[in-house]
């Protein structure tokens, strides 16, 4: 029995006992669950930040890349564009490298010779620059002036020899010679078209007796009978100096007259160069052709030309030139027709260039034109009234 009750006092107790250690495991437990889930949810936002700023990094670097490629690829284009540039440039340079064609650019090639040349040939014309071969007129226009009378006989004996007519000839006036160049003094063809017999075709490129024929012409139209020059002796006396200003004040107007004509028989002149340019001309077929129909006997027997024909036939050589025409028609190549293109337009500049000087130079012979007629109304009368003025004696 007491043995017994010892049994189940000792069962209560113990049963007693576990009860409480339950107790402290649930709670040591829950306790350390509570801490478990604070630290887990401390390290899961700790991750997602971690994850938001390697995810904020991806993109910051795959930006940069991005902007990366895209700038070498610019690079790359650009780089591209740069050397197609550099080599349409350079195919350019080799397709416009002179002579590219003889006949396109031999105008052009020798314009600047020719100009100058006309220009320097126009100023050798002055009295006491370039001389003739014919020694009567030669001294008519490079000697110290005569008086009008030897002036008006020279005339008459330079026109005898070398231009007379057949009209004259059959009237019988005395010393007249049988001439191929009828009226070469007295005739504006002369200054053309070169003095020959009637019907003659046209030459833009004179002879030598052309050349003189037209410096006659010059003289007689403009000046056959200039004032007279005075010895040294009359050139020292008062009367003399005045007469001297008044010679120079006439030398002035005349020279601005003669001028227009001297150009026009200077770039009638062959140029230094021409021969060249008559060779580059025939290079081309069409240009040979239309050169050999319309080129002056001197260009073809000399093959030397003028400026003048070089112009003619510069302006000629395409719209009036048919072999040209077939020549061009059958050519697609739109780089070697825009080039023909560019040479015409540019020819067509120069002339409205040249046009332009034309025009300046016609305004100072109008100017002049005012000046004398003004001279010729106003000044006799202006005189009279100072004639009167000082007769006042009111100084």
């Amino acid at each position: 029995m007491s043995t017994t009750l010892a049994g189940a006092a000792l069962l209560s107790l113990s049963s007693s006992a576990f009860a409480v250690c339950d107790g402290c495991v649930v709670g040591a437990v829950k306790e350390a669950e509570i801490t478990l889930q604070t630290a887990i949810a401390s390290l899961g936002s700790s991750l997602t930040t971690l994850l938001n700023e390697i995810d904020t990094d991806i993109a910051s670097i795959g930006s940069k890349m991005s902007d990366s490629v895209v700038q070498a690829a610019n690079t790359q284009r650009e780089m591209s564009l740069e050397v197609q540039r550099q080599q349409e440039m350079d195919q350019v340079a080799r397709e416009t490298e002179l002579p590219l064609d003889p006949c396109a650019t031999s105008s052009s090639n020798y314009a600047v010779q020719a100009v100058s040349g006309a220009a320097s040939i126009s100023s050798s014309l002055r009295p006491g620059g370039t001389h003739v071969g014919y020694a009567p007129l030669d001294k008519a226009l490079n000697s110290p002036a005569p008086s009008v009378e030897a002036s008006r006989r020279a005339s008459a004996s330079i026109h005898a020899d070398n231009y007379c007519t057949p009209l004259e000839l059959q009237l019988g006036y005395p010393g007249c010679k049988t001439s191929q160049l009828p009226d070469g003094d007295a005739d504006v063809g002369s200054i053309f078209i070169g003095a020959g017999m009637p019907g003659k075709s046209v030459d833009l490129t004179f002879t030598q007796q052309q050349q003189d024929a037209a410096r006659a012409y010059a003289r007689m139209s403009i000046d056959p009978q200039p004032p007279e020059s005075i010895n040294k002796a009359e050139a020292g006396t008062e009367a003399g100096k005045l007469y001297i200003a008044m010679q120079k004040a006439y030398q002035a107007n005349m020279s601005s007259a003669i001028k227009p004509i001297n150009n026009l028989i200077g770039s009638r002149q062959p140029f230094p160069g021409s021969a060249q340019l008559v060779q580059d001309l025939k290079q081309s077929d069409a240009a040979a052709q239309y050169f050999n129909a319309t080129a002056s006997s001197v260009a073809k027997g000399t093959g030397t030309m003028s400026l003048a024909e070089l112009e003619d036939f510069e302006a000629g050589r395409r719209w009036r030139n048919p072999y040209w025409q077939i020549e061009f028609g059958a050519i697609a190549d739109p780089t070697k027709l825009m080039r023909e293109l560019l040479f015409t337009t540019a020819f067509l500049a120069d002339q409205t260039h040249e046009h332009v000087e034309l025009q300046r130079q016609t305004n100072v012979l109008l100017g002049q034109l005012l000046a004398a007629d003004e001279r010729g109304v106003d000044r006799p009368s202006i005189e009279s009234q100072l004639q009167r003025v000082r007769a006042t004696n009111a100084r």
